[in-house]
């Protein structure tokens, strides 16, 4: 594979690698207790602690690949074959407005509705039941679709590739890209890693993180509306 591996790179990979565990064992059993507490605010720190503990770790990656003057294609943000880009946007806009029309569908049939309120009980703690919480979740959909694929699709790719090739690194990537969200139950990982597989095929196929940049926040974004639509404040009062 292309380059080689620096200390800050080696770092990086750990810390990609140890943050699940922490969140798993540690970060999210307190989130949940204080979320249980009934204490105000408790939901909107989370978001912000995950603004800044994606951003930080993302800008430092684009400064260090910066300074050390390493291609941008590395890390898939060249965008140097513009008919692949191309492509792969136009695939992805279909993804989005497939999202989109799902969703409609779910929220005008309310017999749908219960059954995803049900499937939706992982997740309550994390999708917005606030009008300042749906906000900030719209910025944390977006630093998701940026910082983790810049991550598990441009770095993950490249610094595995390194050791054994491209296409065990994408395997590997996925399924690493899964085990991050163990914190939510065992039974997301290997639908969160199928889900990383078919993001890093894209992401190959067109050249490009953009694509997956774009359909990566999209996801996160109309499943924060979806989950603010059934079990936010809002829902709630209609039901009663």
């Amino acid at each position: 594979m292309r380059g080689t591996h620096e200390i800050f790179d080696d770092i990086l990979f750990a810390a990609l690698l140890i943050f699940p565990v922490y969140e798993w064992r540690w970060g999210w059993p307190r989130y949940l207790a204080r979320l249980a507490s009934g204490a105000p605010g408790v939901r909107l720190r989370y978001y912000r602690n995950i603004l800044a503990g994606e951003w930080i770790p993302a800008l430092a990656l684009l400064g260090f690949w910066a300074l050390r003057d390493r291609p941008w294609s590395w890390l898939l943000l060249g965008g140097d074959r513009p008919l692949r880009l191309a492509l792969g946007l136009a695939l992805v806009a279909a993804l989005v407005a497939l999202l989109v029309a799902q969703r409609r569908a779910i929220l005008a049939r309310p017999e749908t509705v219960k059954r995803v309120r049900a499937k939706l009980e992982h997740a309550e703690a994390l999708v917005p039941h606030t009008l300042p919480e749906r906000k900030l979740f719209r910025l944390v959909s977006l630093t998701a679709g940026v910082c983790e694929e810049i991550f598990f699709r441009g770095f993950m790719i490249w610094y595995l590739g390194i050791w054994m090739g491209p296409i065990a690194a994408v395997i590997l990537s996925s399924i690493l890209f899964g085990f991050g969200h163990i914190y939510m139950g065992a039974a997301q990982v290997p639908k969160t890693a199928i889900l990383g597989l078919i993001l890093a095929l894209i992401a190959l196929g067109s050249g490009s993180l953009w694509p997956v940049i774009l359909l990566h926040a999209a996801i996160d974004w109309t499943s924060g509306e979806l989950g603010f639509k059934i079990l936010g404040e809002s829902s709630k009062t209609a039901e009663s």
